[in-house]
């Protein structure tokens, strides 16, 4: 009986620790108000964009950006994005990145995330964008001087983003993450003007994204 006792009591003192435990780190996340993403990464382009218009397709590039989210609640967060990506350029009849010519992209978005473990040190989120994409695109132009290739700036874009990453504690503060996202353009339609004529892009571009920063919490100072 009094072995029953000390280990009812002994249970009991776990479980109310646990509970305290759980209550001290929601509210550590309740306090939390803002989200600031910085990250670095790569860009492996898919589909036409690796024949974009048969000898301009994109090779493997870099990326890096910026998310600013606020904590509409404990595990969901909603906020700002921009993005760069730049690619070289592969062409079968020139040297292009001889040149210095490239494929850019620029992606300011809006983003929502949602934490599957939000109190763990360890935890994976889901994560979806939707915005506008600029193009400047290396394009085969009609010149005065000649024709040639040229970076030109197509019109924006609607673009949109899935995906998922794992984000890990270092801190109260903040710590590291890793995501992969796909993202695509709906740019087929889209045009730019260069020197009076008209190009129209032609193609829905898609890529595959990978992202690894650092994440810094701002809290409400309660």
């Amino acid at each position: 009986m009094k072995k029953s006792l000390i280990l009812l009591s002994a249970l009991l003192i776990l479980l109310l620790n646990s509970v305290a435990l759980a209550q001290d780190e929601e509210e550590e996340w309740e306090k939390d108000v803002l989200e600031l993403n910085f990250y670095g990464g790569i860009d492996m382009p898919t589909g036409v964009m690796l024949e974009w218009q048969d000898t301009l397709g994109a090779e493997t590039g870099y990326n890096f950006g910026i998310d600013i989210g606020y904590f509409v609640s404990i595990p969901f967060v909603t906020g700002f994005g921009f993005r760069f990506s730049e690619y070289e350029v592969h062409n079968r009849e020139t040297d292009l990145a001889a040149e210095g010519l490239k494929h850019r992209v620029y992606n300011p978005c809006l983003y929502a995330k949602y934490f599957l473990m939000p109190t763990a040190n360890l935890t994976p989120y889901v994560k979806a964008s939707a915005g506008l994409t600029f193009l400047k695109f290396t394009t085969w132009v009609t010149n005065p001087n000649g024709d040639r290739y040229r970076q030109i700036s197509y019109d924006p874009a609607f673009s949109f983003g899935l995906g998922g990453g794992l984000f890990y504690y270092t801190s109260d503060y903040g710590g590291f993450f890793a995501e992969g996202n796909y993202h695509y353009v709906n740019s087929a339609s889209v045009e730019a003007e260069y020197e009076g004529g008209a190009y129209l892009f032609g193609e829905d571009l898609s890529s595959w994204e990978i992202h690894a920063g650092i994440r810094i919490l701002v809290g409400s100072g309660e």
